[in-house]
């Protein structure tokens, strides 16, 4: 037996040629300890099948095992404090016996004693493993430990060392502490921080200051303004983070960071934000889309008595920035936009003024319901169109370009009108968009395309559509659509029923309860419907009430009635009293003879209308005629997807061997009087399971009972 340690530092090639000789041989059992990924010289033998590899994951400890060692020490543990050893550590073996060392002191595990494991172990790389590398890679490792990821052309900016690229293959081949994905590269948090502390000493702090500033200046050449503010935070460059929120604050809060940036601008003396117009405006925008109404009036009202002193471009800026607020702040809704926009071409046209950037979708699939909510306008949509129409796009400019032909089309859509139309509408507004104009009202466009098409059955052409428009957005550089491109795709999963889809997505829906932004209003909706089709109706409800407070604040009509018709399906499912939501929702709907607000929900709409009966409906909706063909829509988009929204509340074991016999008899085909007679059971016997298996299910027949039960893998 032979054994090679440290194989990750073997440079000399004398040395190489030995172990690859070694393990040529058939008398020597060879073991060869390497900290690094195999290394490239090492590739053939690996390659042809020469080596049994041993890799880091296969040494971590075990909870078992970790529980076993420290009962070998004379320590108790309780299950809490295995679960965190266990976690924190990672199965490391020097950190589970630092652990056991220190609980022998008195500490037991916790964040006191993760903190003290932490110091000691970056001590230990310090001092045993990160004095073995040359200096050169040393250095250049603690350069870019100012950040906890980076790319190449991140590490060559903060070192300004061109043989960055060379080094980062040192470092690879030097330890398993570097991993790459995607060009990305990732040090691992213990490095970073023997890294760091190790930087401390050897550089003084103005030296440190400037690797954290060239760190913050890529971010901000790659438009990444929120690490890049951090960044400047940390080395204390004041007046760069002043220079970078006024730039933020002129964008606008779909292609901006307002909700992230708040605690920069809300940490702002007043004196500094009165000193620009774009920061008070920014402010003013701020307070809005945090439903702080009266903190932005306030900013409105000093950006006004400072156009009123200020004189030549700051005056202009000034006022821009009012003209932009009275048509985008959320909170005032859409109620005075005409007389707002009849006043706009005497300010931009005559004298020479221009808006701001301007988002009319905010990044919503949607224009009558993107930015703000238009439906209102829906009433007299063809009339506007023809009068008012050209006046909006003239004063919007390229910002509005397609914009009247995708809101005609869209409230042709909603109020059920011919298709034709509508798809003529919405593909000259893509046109539109696309030539000169703006990627989120092509992507309205689009998402109204794909809503038509889904509502037609034609699924899988709306999956294409959707793919289709995302890869231009992507190769456009439009990455502020993606997340609600994804948000819609994951719609299109719940009407097919796929649970995997849903779940990925949840994966990486924002987190309500974590941070309430009003920018996420439609990933909000989209995941209210995933709660209830995974059957967590109490979250379902919860996101919803902070959504009716939105809309109710904002004037948000459709979003107020989306929020009554999903509210009245949870309450449905859990006994709660629903017709207090769903009845008023829909005479409100009716009254915009709004269609598709209610039909695009099918099959969990449709429960509402079998338990509330025809008659009681009549009574409440008097127009019968819009009721009808609401109706009969709404039972179609049912029978085209029976699984959308169906609550997973069921699992095999909640059905006895009995009814699961059942089932798959039903699955057959067969009647209730041949399972009965197949199973030598009663015909009423077979008829409560059934019953039962129904409920348990989420369903209302034996088709979508087959269906579902298929879908959980019950069957």
């Amino acid at each position: 037996m032979a054994a090679v340690d440290d194989l990750h530092l073997l440079k000399d090639a004398e040395g190489r040629r030995a172990v690859l000789s070694l393990i040529k041989r058939r008398d020597v059992w060879l073991i060869l300890i390497c900290r690094s990924p195999i290394p490239v010289w090492l590739m053939p033998p690996y390659v042809g099948g020469g080596l049994l590899v041993i890799t880091e994951d296969d040494l971590r400890l075990k909870e078992k095992e970790i529980a076993a060692y420290i009962k070998s020490q004379g320590l108790d543990i309780t299950e809490g404090e295995l679960a965190f050893v266990t976690q924190r550590s990672r199965g490391n073996a020097y950190i589970v016996r630092h652990t056991a060392l220190k609980m022998l002191e008195g500490l037991r595990p916790g964040s006191k004693l993760e903190q003290e494991i932490g110091e000691a172990f970056a001590g230990y790389l310090e001092s045993h493993v990160m004095v073995q590398w040359d200096s050169d890679l040393l250095e250049f490792l603690m350069q870019v430990s100012v950040a906890d990821e980076f790319t190449l052309p991140f590490a060559e900016m903060i070192t300004g060392n061109c043989h960055a690229p060379e080094l980062l293959e040192r470092a690879v081949e030097t330890g398993n502490f570097l991993s790459c994905k995607d060009g990305v590269y990732r040090l691992r948090p213990q490095l970073i921080r023997a890294l760091r502390r190790r930087a401390a000493k050897e550089y003084s702090p103005r030296e440190r200051a400037g690797h954290v500033y060239n760190a913050g200046l890529y971010y901000e050449m790659q438009g990444q303004i929120v690490p890049a503010l951090a960044m400047f935070e940390q080395c204390g460059n004041k007046e760069r983070i002043r220079e970078l929120l006024i730039r933020n604050a002129r964008l606008n809060p779909g292609n901006g960071h307002y909700f992230e940036l708040r605690h920069y601008y809300l940490q702002m003396k007043e004196e500094e934000v009165e000193e620009s117009p774009v920061l008070m405006a920014g402010m003013s925008m701020l307070y809005s889309l945090l439903l702080q109404e009266k903190e932005s009036e306030y900013w409105y009202k000093k950006l006004e008595g400072f156009a009123s002193a200020a004189k030549g471009g700051r005056r202009r800026e000034a006022v821009s920035r009012l003209a932009y607020l009275d048509i985008a702040l959320p909170h005032r809704g859409s109620a005075d936009m005409i007389g707002i926009m009849k006043k706009m071409p005497a300010l931009i046209f005559d004298k020479g003024m221009s808006l701001p950037e301007f988002s009319v979708t905010s990044n919503c699939p949607s224009t009558m319901n993107g930015g703000k909510d238009f439906c209102h306008w829906s009433r007299e949509d063809r009339k506007l169109a023809a009068t008012i129409g050209k006046l909006v796009e003239r004063v919007l400019g390229r910002y509005g370009k397609g914009l009247v032909k995708a809101a005609l089309g869209e409230s042709l859509y909603e109020k059920g009108e011919d298709i034709y139309e509508v798809l003529t509408l919405l593909a000259r507004a893509k046109m539109e968009a696309e030539g000169g104009g703006m990627a989120e009202l092509a992507f309205a466009a689009v998402g109204l395309q794909v809503r038509l098409d889904t509502l037609q059955g034609q699924i899988q052409t709306a999956g294409e559509v959707l793919a289709s428009f995302e890869k231009n957005v992507i190769e456009q550089g439009a990455v502020q659509l993606l997340p609600n491109i994804a948000a819609l795709r994951c719609r299109l999963a719940l009407y097919q029923g796929n649970r995997e889809a849903v779940l990925a997505w949840m994966g990486q829906a924002p987190d309500e309860d974590k941070e309430f932004c009003i920018l996420e209003r439609y990933r909000y909706l989209t995941k209210v419907r995933c709660y209830l089709s995974l059957g967590k109706y109490l979250k379902a409800q919860a996101l919803l009430e902070k959504l009716r407070y939105y809309a109710e604040k904002c004037g948000r009509t459709y979003i107020r009635m989306e929020v009554c018709l999903l509210s009245a399906i949870a309450k449905y499912r859990t006994g709660g009293e629903w017709k207090g939501e769903f009845f008023p929702m829909l005479r409100e709907a009716c009254g915009y003879h709004f269609i598709r607000l209610v039909s695009e929900e099918g099959a969990a709409a449709q429960e509402l209308f079998a338990a509330a009966g025809k008659s009681l409906l009549e009574k409440e909706v008097m127009d019968k005629a819009w009721l009808s063909r609401l109706m009969e829509e709404t039972g179609k988009v049912a029978v085209r997807y029976p699984a959308y929204l169906k609550g997973r509340l069921a699992e095999a074991p909640d059905f006895c061997e009995a009814a699961l016999s059942i089932l798959r008899l039903q699955a057959e085909g067969k009647s209730a009087s041949q399972i009965a007679g197949e199973l030598s059971m009663k015909e009423a016997t077979v008829k409560y399971h059934v019953k039962e298996n129904y409920r348990k299910l989420g369903v209302c027949g034996k088709a979508d009972a087959v269906l579902t039960a298929r879908d959980l893998g019950i069957l």
